[in-house]
């Protein structure tokens, strides 16, 4: 019966692998905030001249409600991370609304195109994947997408002042696996594009695409992981034994291997057929030699939110101005 309903799911998903993930983004992501509906702009309210953008970290209630409400308007599901979390808003203050939202939560332990790239080892994975965080949400929200307004988004992930957030929020903090107090510098950022190659980092050097993804997840199996769950318990499956801090994707993938093994399941049902496009982001200039544990010295190349805010005007919001509402400015 289980395996009759996945496979149901799978011909819907790959039939229509956009619309089945805009269906599930609608379940699963958090629903829209009528309380917070002023700070989410109508395109007519807009002037893309007098825009000027500040940072924001969610620290409170508000904020991270607002947050929320910014995470209802994406169009594939959003896992909230794991672990670690920093959050982010993007303010037009001159209007008062929100421009876009990241936020960056701990990175899968094992990712093969990654961890080729870096170069490192077990050992040094475990010792540096503390300083890599993943952005699990990015981008501009209505009507600031049309302004190519991901392009900043995706510029200010790596800004200086996250890494200062990082380092304020993280330093003298021990681990709590291992209790240790690693050194707390953001020296890499990543994320995946869903549909595989994003537009959002075309022609910007500080993003680097490094391939795809083998297509496993398990996101698709949304509505069935509960049951899984209650199934694994009934089983005293060892996997709910192990790991316990990390209830992360490597930990519930374990989970559904071992109840897909007892229950004679093909694993092919992690197979979706979607692909997604793997970009990274180093933020010093000794990234590598660091993220491997040959050095502690860094030398940051990353810039300030201000700065990448001129750059972004520049480049990419002068060139859809006179696009907007089909009037020159």
């Amino acid at each position: 019966m289980l395996a009759e309903e996945i496979e149901r799911i799978l011909q819907l998903l790959r039939e229509n692998p956009r619309e089945y993930m805009k269906k599930l983004a609608k379940e699963k992501n958090p629903p829209f905030n009528p309380k917070h509906e002023r700070f989410f702009a109508r395109k007519e309210e807009i002037d893309p001249t007098k825009i000027e953008l500040e940072l924001e970290m969610v620290s409170d209630r508000r904020a991270g409600e607002i947050f929320r409400s910014a995470m209802s308007f994406w169009s594939v599901p959003i896992s909230v991370g794991y672990g670690r979390r920093l959050r982010f808003i993007i303010w037009d203050k001159t209007h008062n609304k929100v421009f876009g939202i990241f936020g960056l939560c701990d990175p899968l332990i094992g990712l093969k195109v990654r961890d080729d790239y870096i170069g490192w080892d077990k050992k040094q994975r475990e010792e540096r994947l503390y300083n890599l965080m993943t952005a699990y949400v990015l981008g501009a929200v209505p009507p600031y997408n049309e302004l190519f307004g991901a392009k900043l988004v995706a510029l200010a992930v790596g800004c200086k002042e996250v890494c200062q957030a990082f380092e304020e929020k993280y330093k003298g903090k021990k681990t709590i696996i291992r209790g240790r107090e690693p050194m707390a510098k953001l020296v890499a950022v990543d994320t995946m594009a869903f549909f595989g190659k994003s537009l959002i980092y075309e022609g910007l050097p500080e993003w680097q695409f490094l391939g795809f993804t083998k297509g496993l997840t398990h996101i698709h199996l949304n509505g069935f992981w509960e049951k899984c769950l209650e199934l694994a318990k009934e089983m005293n499956a060892r996997s709910l034994r192990r790991n316990k801090f990390g209830h992360g994707p490597n930990w519930k993938f374990r989970v559904l291997n071992e109840v897909f093994s007892r229950l004679v399941l093909s694993d092919e049902y992690f197979e979706t057929g979607i692909e997604k496009g793997y970009y990274f982001r180093p933020l010093s200039a000794e990234w590598r030699e660091f993220l491997k544990g040959e050095t502690d010295q860094l030398s940051y190349v990353n810039k300030s939110f201000e700065e990448y805010v001129e750059f972004w005007k520049n480049k990419y919001l002068r060139r859809r101005l006179k696009k907007w509402n089909g009037k020159a400015f």
